[in-house]
């Protein structure tokens, strides 16, 4: 009986300790990561394949989730270092304009959020995103199986990179109720295209293609912002 009790217990102190030591390295791990500051390593990502699992992500966690959990998955997998030690699950929030208030849509904000930790010049693709989103018509992706609703809709010109706006704009161009099948399967589809272009441009930014969109629309796209809600602008 005593044996069994010894042998026991030699069992339990080995897992134990097992278990203290991996504990360690993965703390080592990714304290080593933290002392990492971006631009965190890249490597290119298939547009084709992102825009899939973006369409995917959307529906476990919706936009900005999408959008920024698929792209930091993918890149967990191919690069490592410190991409391991973030969440994707921090964009949750970001949902409907963060948390259903409409404001910056819940896309951009995670694509900005990716874009800012995997590039220097992470202004520039910012700007280049955020222009494209407001000039272009979408959604543009179109699912093999689509998941909320599988008839046919119109895209929409968002003209701005608030939710509101973009959803609003489609919803007049193609007639569907905000809380319709087909709304949430526009913004799924909608998730699916910006990841898309995210990685597009990040893809160039750093095979040296990137071309930065010119500054005078960028300057008077948010001059129109802040007119809209009467800030002054220039000196006193």
């Amino acid at each position: 009986m005593g044996n069994k009790r010894r042998e026991f217990i030699v069992k339990s102190l080995i897992g134990t300790a097992g278990l203290v030591v991996g504990g360690l390295s993965g703390a080592a791990a990714v304290a080593g990561s933290k002392k990492m500051e971006p631009p965190y390593p890249y490597k290119p990502i298939d547009p084709d394949m992102i825009a899939e699992k973006a369409y995917r992500y959307y529906l476990k966690g919706h936009c900005a989730y999408g959008v920024f959990a698929s792209v930091l998955d993918t890149l967990k997998e191919s690069v490592g270092g410190p991409y391991l030690g973030i969440p994707g699950e921090l964009f949750e929030y970001g949902k409907g304009g963060i948390n259903g208030w409409g404001t910056i849509c819940g896309t951009l904000n995670g694509a900005a959020a990716i874009i800012s930790i995997s590039c220097k010049g992470w202004k520039k693709v910012i700007d280049a995103l955020y222009r494209w989103y407001e000039e272009t018509p979408l959604p543009i992706y179109y699912p093999k199986h689509p998941a909320k609703y599988k008839g046919a809709f119109a895209a929409s010109i968002a003209t701005s990179p608030l939710c509101h706006v973009s959803v609003m704009k489609w919803i007049e161009k193609t007639g569907f109720a905000y809380d319709s099948k087909a709304r949430s399967e526009r913004c799924a589809r909608l998730t699916a295209d910006v990841a898309k272009k995210t990685v597009e441009l990040l893809n160039a930014y750093h095979n040296g293609t990137f071309k930065p969109v010119s500054a005078p629309g960028i300057y008077k796209t948010k001059m129109d912002c802040m007119t809209c809600h009467n800030m002054k602008v220039g000196s006193r």
